[in-house]
Order: structure tokens, then C-alpha cells, then sequence
């Protein structure tokens, strides 16, 4: 059975599912708040027996290029003190470049040996492992952290996103 990929928005969603017929897809929110309140009803709901999580990133890493599609096999909670900074790991393997992400709640976090960053990440994967659904992450590069918003190539990023998932899934 084709997992079922999770979406942060349904400007996302509707990327994907324009171009990848028959694959059932869902929105959690925007944040780890959001998100984690929806990964919860989409597991109640759906009762998915794998979770991808997909969606845009910023990149840390400038050898990443907008357009670029990564996995993420690690996500770290960031802009806690360090203390607090907790590590999830994918429980899936994609055939795609991998890469630890930053989940944030705010601008200006440190890479600290991340790649990528997005807002969900943390979250969803906290919340597969706790209900034990395997789950995996795919990102779609639309900006580098520290570029302007209207500097963020979506377009491009939703479309190289939604051809990697048809050609993987």
C-alpha cells in the first residue's frame, strides 16, 4: 500500500496531487502546533500505514539549489536552548539525497549540522514514532534561510516536489 503524504498546505497538496492520481494525501497545518494537532486527526481518520511528510524548505547549505528535492532522515527541534533540542529520525528510506533538518519556530536558528529547515518536520515525526507509523520526509529547496519572502522560488520547488514523488512513490 502507497503511504499517505502529509502536507503542511493545501497550496502543496494541490502540487501533488494534480500530477500523482490515486495517491491519498492530507493537510496538517502550518507549525509544529498545527501540525501536530493534525498528524493526530490524520492518524485517527485515515489509519495510514506509512506517513511521508512533503513539502518546501529553506537551505542552510548553498550547494543546495532551488528546485533541489532532499530527505530528510533526521529532524531537530530548533531556537530551544540546547537542552531542550530533541532529535526524531525518519523510519523510512527514500531514494533521494539526505539531509538533518531544523524544525522552527522562528527565523534566525542556527544550523547547527542541518541543511534544511522547515516548521512541521519535529512534530510529525514525533507523533509517527509515538503511534508507530513509519514515516519519512521529502523537501522541495524554494529559498535559502536568509533570503527575503519574496525571494522564494515556490513554484519551481512545488514543481520539482511533486515530479520526484511521482517518479518515487
Amino acid at each position: 500500500m502507497k503511504p499517505l503524504l502529509l502536507f503542511a498546505t493545501d497550496m502543496e497538496a494541490a502540487a501533488v496531487s494534480s500530477l500523482c492520481s490515486g495517491i491519498q494525501t492530507a493537510v496538517c497545518g502550518v507549525g509544529a502546533v498545527d501540525a501536530a494537532v493534525g498528524v493526530i486527526e490524520v492518524l485517527e481518520r485515515y489509519k495510514p500505514t506509512a506517513v511521508v511528510l512533503c513539502g518546501i524548505a529553506g537551505a542552510y547549505d548553498k550547494t543546495l539549489k532551488v528546485g533541489d528535492v532532499v530527505s530528510v532522515v533526521t529532524e531537530q527541534t530548533a531556537t530551544l536552548p540546547p537542552v531542550y533540542i530533541n532529535k526524531y529520525h525518519a523510519t523510512l528510506s527514500l531514494p533521494l539525497p539526505e539531509v538533518v533538518s531544523n524544525t522552527v519556530m522562528a527565523v534566525g536558528a542556527e544550523p547547527c549540522g542541518a541543511k534544511v529547515e522547515n516548521m512541521e518536520g519535529a512534530a510529525v515525526f514525533a507523533l509517527c514514532h509515538h503511534y508507530g507509523v513509519p514515516c519519512a520526509e521529502i523537501r522541495a529547496i524554494s529559498n535559502y534561510v536568509d533570503d527575503a519572502r519574496e525571494l522564494w522560488d515556490i513554484p519551481t520547488a512545488l514543481a520539482s516536489l511533486a515530479k520526484t514523488i511521482q517518479a518515487i512513490l
